[in-house]
């Protein structure tokens, strides 16, 4: 009697493929075993996920919760006080004025909690913190839920043609104005629904509306539905005014961030899908 055993083998029974393959004349071809096209399927799924992360370990890759160009990252996950802690590494913390608290404004958020605002000049100010001024490339963007077509995101500067920095409502719609022409949104965000608001300001000596800027909507680039007729004013945002957010805004705002450069398409669209803490190289 032999000693030897039979080393159990694991067989995949694989059905073949019932249609013809044809070749790039339309010829048909002869039939392929599911399991060729498995074993093809499942070698460019491994290439593509060996890209992402070639991509995502390339030089400048970097999540955006981590940017060293977010200078301001406010979550408004508070549940009392008048606190508004930020979240990036600049320690610009907000005060609620007036009659606002987190005791009494805070909301289920886009993610975690969002601050509710009344629709009044009771903002939400970081005192010491002048935004990103002169004619310097940003990025604003947060997560909006609103009725009303009215009020504003973020505020600063000086207080003089081309040298303030609003974005917020422009005739009911979305847009930026330096205080000297205007760009706003076509499409509204006044539906008391959840969306995500950015505006992008590229490199330029010095910057306009007309050519520099762009806006988006739910991470896609907005249409643009009107600009004003001194779009072509420069950008050069003034140092005297802090950080204010939400003055007349009513409704909830969520995830507010500033950065200090300016993001690309792909980078808004993280932020729109909540992936910040997903490395994406940077826009250059």
């Amino acid at each position: 009697m032999s000693s030897r055993r039979e080393i159990p083998r694991t067989v995949a029974v694989v059905p073949r493929v019932r249609d013809a393959v044809c070749d790039s004349a339309g010829r048909s071809s002869p039939l392929l075993p599911t399991g060729v096209l498995l074993l093809s399927f499942l070698f460019s799924t491994a290439v593509s996920a060996a890209d992402a992360k070639v991509a995502s370990n390339a030089p400048g890759a970097v999540g955006l919760d981590s940017d060293p160009h977010l200078v301001g990252w406010w979550k408004f996950d508070e549940a009392s006080g008048k606190r508004a802690a930020d979240s990036s590494k600049h320690s610009h913390d907000g005060t609620l004025e007036g009659s606002l608290s987190f005791d009494t404004h805070s909301a289920p958020g886009r993610s975690g909690k969002a601050v509710r605002l009344e629709g009044n000049n009771d903002c939400i100010r970081m005192a010491g913190f002048k935004g990103v001024i002169g004619t310097q490339p940003r990025t604003v963007a947060a997560w909006i839920k609103t009725p009303a077509g009215e009020g504003d995101l973020t505020t600063w500067g000086t207080n003089d043609h081309g040298q303030m920095w609003i974005f917020g409502h422009i005739r009911g719609r979305i847009g930026v104005t330096p205080k000297g022409g205007y760009l706003y949104m076509k499409a509204g965000t006044d539906d008391d629904a959840w969306h995500h608001v950015a505006v992008v300001v590229r490199e330029a000596s010095p910057p306009n509306l007309h050519d520099d800027v762009k806006l988006f909507r739910d991470g896609e680039l907005a249409e643009i539905d009107d600009i004003g007729l001194l779009d072509l004013w420069p950008i050069e945002t003034g140092d005297q005014q802090d950080v204010c957010v939400g003055r007349r805004f009513k409704g909830l705002i969520d995830d507010l961030r500033i950065y200090d450069r300016a993001l690309s398409e792909d980078e808004v669209k993280a932020l729109f899908k909540l992936e910040g803490d997903r490395p994406l190289p940077q826009a250059k």
